[in-house]
């Protein structure tokens, strides 16, 4: 039995194996750079998008429009095999840093405005960017660059020492929190000058405010401030975070008026136009399959008219965003031309994660009503597009299989890269960028910033692609977020759903897969090759102790309980087919609200109540059950609720008050977390989010039968 509230610490390593995993970085850390040819010191520009899928541009196997993508693509080197974090926050920390989520203290999410939601208080997971870093800006800037940047921040809203401003960049725009409104963003998740907040930001152009448009041009507008300043001898650094395509999925009419009707295919023509492209293109091995569709995805052909159409708009929103996207990108291109400074500036282009998944199967919110749409906080497209934007690939953001850390990648760059016409094979990931960045701007890793000692980078430089030569790495790549945990070694990969618990390591969730054969992650060979599947496993738990994977902190600290504004994001158990038992104690004079939930609208349990009623809510594949009390209550409440394969029951003090049959054990791990005091994303039960619990959560326990 699994015991939410009772961690166990993780298992110790072998301290030999943990030096030698370490040696590598420390040798890189002390060697100089220069050993590599002189840096010239270009300007540099690094783009990161939002939630893009794998296939979702143009060079890439998709249909939409992104011709300044795939001209900058095509006249660099293009990276067929890159990998991200697999989701928003650890990937900007990693990517800033040179260094892995957990070494930055954002192990899991930074913590949104006015909480400490993610601050489980231990040092892999605080929430924030700690000290123990330095940012690519703060490096540049020791190098002589100047350090511009504009769009998405996502690492520390509440400590302002956290801020761009305050890590290193000399001039910043965008939004400090996470996703925000494209044409009406607000405070917290508004738009930001420096340091200062803005109430109503204004129009970048003829037409109405629009987030894309905005980032671009300020930063276009930071060059041109950097040209004509004191320092226009430096060089430049900007790094240009875009939030689109994340939900909420909104764009101007126009651009949305181009894809109109296109995606009446339906999501499996599309899926299978886009890996024949892939194949083509020579991005995919043709004796790779493409992954079979995710369970639960509707056939297309089974939907009404209306639901089609419906989806076919909100997929022509998203492939909007992505144009948006590019347009921009040629509109700061013609500038850098203009300019002159093309020619001697790299760029560099990424996604933080996979295709987003979030939402449900066929999406969340409004699309039809223009003005209600441009006003929704978090509509998306669902997992059933997601599916196809993630081509060839199996799952989504979150994970760490190839279709949540597999990103697009390229390096563009007239005077110090030559074009590519193949398709670079090295497998790279962020914390190479660092290191990168630092070689061709002649910048060193410090050692000590501000008095606090650094950390070496753990990645290299990837110098060797400007030639189109190979990379001579000793070390893994190695990931974790929420539980998933992924080792890529040569032509292997060992990754799995849940392997890192909160309690310690699940050695059984380890699937292996050679993805020189098997990219797309059909072939589990683990139980075939367990010397291999235990070789790398060892390496893995080995890298989770030295960066701090573990310990994974306490759910829920007495000091932070008592106060409602602080309720916790849990690392939750691994519920998959499997009993639970939920026991909860909480004390309201009117209940009302979400005592805690795990997951959302396709899979996961909400303990909550109902104009003041005890309720129990289960949804398995989409299917909800929902039990309600028939009396409210008051007080101090004990609630206890039970689920097995055939039956679900909610008692009160130990009585039961209401029971019924159960919609079946959970078929799939959910995607979203385990959260207390509240329900925000997709509602598990039959409430709209957000839901918040108005009084006081004293204690929890949920139970899992079968560990």
């Amino acid at each position: 039995m699994h015991t939410l509230t009772h961690p166990t610490p993780a298992r110790l390593i072998l301290a030999g194996l943990i030096n030698l995993l370490c040696l590598p970085c420390l040798l890189g850390s002390l060697c100089p750079l220069g050993s590599l040819p002189a840096a010239e010191r270009p300007n540099i520009v690094l783009i990161m998008v939002d939630d893009l899928g794998f296939s979702d541009l143009g060079y890439h196997g998709g249909e939409i429009a992104t011709p300044n993508f795939d001209a900058l693509a095509a006249g660099g080197v293009r990276f067929s095999q890159f990998y991200n974090s697999g989701r928003c926050c650890p990937t900007r920390a990693s990517l800033m840093t040179g260094l892995h989520p957990h070494q930055t203290g954002i192990g899991h999410m930074t913590n949104p405005a006015g909480t400490r939601n993610h601050d489980l208080g231990v040092a892999g997971y605080r929430g924030f960017l700690n000290d123990n870093c330095v940012t690519v800006a703060e490096v540049l800037k020791t190098a002589g660059y100047a350090t511009l940047m504009t769009g998405k921040w996502h690492l520390g809203y509440d400590q302002q020492t956290t801020w761009p401003l305050q890590r290193g960049f000399d001039q910043y725009y965008g939004c400090v929190e996470g996703a925000t409104r494209f044409f009406l963003p607000v405070q917290p998740r508004g738009m930001v000058l420096g340091n200062e907040s803005i109430a109503v930001p204004e129009s970048t152009t003829d037409r109405p405010f629009y987030t894309t448009d905005a980032f671009t041009d300020h930063a276009i507008r930071f060059i041109g401030e950097h040209a004509n300043g004191e320092r226009r001898e430096d060089p430049f650094f900007l790094y240009l975070a875009y939030t689109a395509p994340h939900w909420p999925l909104q764009a101007f009419e126009d651009d949305i008026a181009k894809y109109r009707g296109r995606y009446q295919m339906g999501w499996e023509r599309l899926r299978h136009q886009r890996y024949q492209r892939q194949i083509e293109l020579g991005l995919i091995d043709a004796k790779w399959p493409l992954s079979p569709a995710t369970e639960g995805i509707p056939a297309w052909d089974s939907l009404e008219e209306t639901q089609r159409d419906e989806l076919d708009l909100k997929m022509a929103v998203y492939a909007a965003m992505v144009d948006r996207v590019d347009q921009n990108i040629g509109k700061l291109t013609v500038h850098l031309k203009q300019a002159g400074l093309f020619e001697d500036t790299l760029i560099l282009f990424l996604s933080d994660n996979g295709a987003c998944q979030e939402g449900g199967m066929l999406g969340r919110g409004e699309f039809r009503d223009v003005p209600k749409r441009n006003r929704e906080t978090a509509n998306s497209y669902g997992e059933a597009w997601a599916n196809a934007s993630s081509t060839p690939f199996r799952l989504y953001k979150h994970f760490l299989h190839e279709g949540g850390a597999a990103t697009p990648f390229f390096m563009h760059w007239p005077a110090g890269i030559q074009p590519n016409a193949s398709w670079y094979a090295s497998p790279a990931q962020l914390i190479d960028i660092l290191p990168t960045l630092a070689d061709v701007a002649a910048a060193r890793h410090p050692g000590e910033f501000h008095g606090h000692a650094i950390p070496a980078w753990e990645g290299i430089s990837l110098r060797p692609a400007f030639n189109g030569q190979p990379l001579q790495r000793a070390a893994p790549l190695f990931m974790e977020h929420e539980n998933n945990a992924a080792v890529r070694h040569g032509d292997w990969k060992l990754v799995g759903r849940g392997v890192a618990a909160q309690d310690g390591i699940r050695p059984e969730r380890w699937e292996l897969y050679n993805v020189r054969d098997d990219r797309t992650e059909l072939n589990d060979l683990a139980k075939q090759l367990p010397d291999k599947t235990r070789e790398l496993a060892t390496l893995w738990e080995a890298w989770a102790t030295r960066v701090g994977v573990y310990p994974k902190g306490s759910p829920l600290p007495s000091d932070r309980a008592a106060n409602p504004a602080d309720r916790s994001a849990i690392e939750p158990p691994q519920i998959r087919d499997r009993p639970l038992k939920i026991t909860a104690t909480v004390r309201s004079p009117n209940p009302r609200g979400v005592v805690l939930a795990h997951g959302g609208v396709r899979f996961g349990y909400s303990l909550h109540f109902v104009d003041g009623r005890p309720a129990f809510s289960v949804r398995n594949d989409g299917k909800l059950v929902e039990l309600v009390a028939g009396k409210p209550l008051q007080g101090i409440i004990s609630l206890q609720a039970e689920l097995t394969q055939d039956s679900m029951s909610l008692a009160v003090d130990g009585q039961v008050v209401a029971q019924g049959a159960s919609p079946g054990l959970l078929k799939a791990q959910p995607v979203i977390g385990l959260y207390l005091g509240r329900d925000f994303q997709d509602p598990v039960g039959s409430y709209q989010v957000p839901n918040e619990f108005n009084g006081r959560v004293i204690a929890y326990e949920i139970q899992v039968k079968g560990d």
